[in-house]
């Protein structure tokens, strides 16, 4: 045991003092606030938002894993937690993920609109004038950072700027931003949501002044986020089921997830061409099976008995595994 510490401690001691590490000047970036824009050449490119980390475990996984700004996904440590999203599409659909033209942004993440404000500013500054195939994806209010886009397109009157394609993972809905969606900006948005997910939800709009100022007058403000926007044509809504149970907040953003998401996009692209998503106000349902098998569309009533709740999944699975054990 006191070998170990021994270890740890002579570890900790001489990683400052490797000033020339890549560790240490990424580190050091950081810590500065020294914005790194890209740069993102024209053609295919996706570029991922990281959410709010306002907690000490968030602070300390985004610190580690990129600087602040834009950075190419192939320069970061592929073991670093979040640079595996980046490695997972990249296995799962190599033509359109590939890791040379697959970004992070990473901001301040704190839990207030201008935080965000800022964040969409600085990102839409790097990209505005990019020409070529973009995708944005996006994790919880990360989501509304690239929603911003729409708005500073507007003011800059810059018609040219598209995003073909965001996919938002688990989207805080608010009144505040929730009208950008249907910016013409962007011609294809999908966005993935659990039930079971109380941090989507749990961002309390009503107690901000912002709610009430980008919002026309008398309108309700709902305490809580939502989890889901007004339907329109070009807006596929799913809520994600993970072996007949509904994960939570990160584990939306685990490989289990993330390896499926060209599959799901497109199913649901295939599924809209043939107005599935319209005659159901844009919301459906898919379920991910274990053992690799493919995911497929299901309804209400065939979750019917067959539901597992998230408190009580993996209690049930272990009685199942143990029925289903040889004698």
């Amino acid at each position: 045991m006191y070998a170990r510490l021994l270890t740890v401690c002579i570890i900790t001691l001489l990683i400052p003092s490797c000033k020339q590490s890549n560790y240490y000047n990424k580190r050091k970036l950081y810590q500065r606030k020294v914005f790194l824009a890209g740069p993102v050449p024209d053609g295919r490119a996706t570029i991922f938002i990281h959410g709010t980390k306002e907690s000490i475990i968030s602070k300390l996984v985004h610190k580690l894993d990129y600087p602040y700004g834009v950075v190419q996904a192939s320069t970061i440590n592929s073991s670093s937690v979040l640079s595996r999203i980046a490695h997972t599409l990249a296995v799962a659909c190599p033509e359109e993920f590939a890791l040379d033209t697959f970004y992070f942004y990473g901001w301040h993440g704190r839990l207030n609109f201008p935080s965000r404000v800022h964040a969409a500013e600085r990102l839409y500054n790097v990209i505005k004038n990019h020409k070529g195939h973009l995708t944005i994806m996006a994790h919880s209010h990360g989501c509304s950072v690239a929603l911003y886009l729409a708005s500073l397109a507007e003011q800059d009157q810059n018609s040219s700027f598209k995003v073909d394609r965001l996919i938002m993972l688990a989207p805080p809905v608010q009144i505040a931003t929730k009208h950008l969606i249907h910016a013409p900006i962007f011609k294809e948005v999908y966005t993935f949501y659990s039930t079971s997910d109380f941090l989507q939800i749990g961002d309390p709009q009503g107690l901000y002044w912002e709610s009430y100022a980008y919002s026309p007058a008398n309108t309700k403000v709902p305490f809580l986020s939502a989890r889901t926007f007004d339907p329109a044509p070009n807006i596929m809504q799913t809520r994600v089921l993970l072996d007949r149970h509904s994960p939570g907040h990160l584990g939306i953003m685990l490989s289990r997830f993330i390896k499926h998401i060209p599959c799901l996009v497109q199913m649901i692209h295939d599924r809209a061409l043939h107005g599935g998503y319209e005659t159901c106000r844009n919301l459906y349902t898919i379920n991910i099976p274990p053992c690799g098998l493919p995911p497929e569309f299901i309804h209400d009533r065939d979750l019917k008995g067959k539901y597992i709740p998230r408190s009580s999944y993996y209690k049930t699975k272990r009685a199942l595994q143990k029925c289903e054990a040889p004698a």
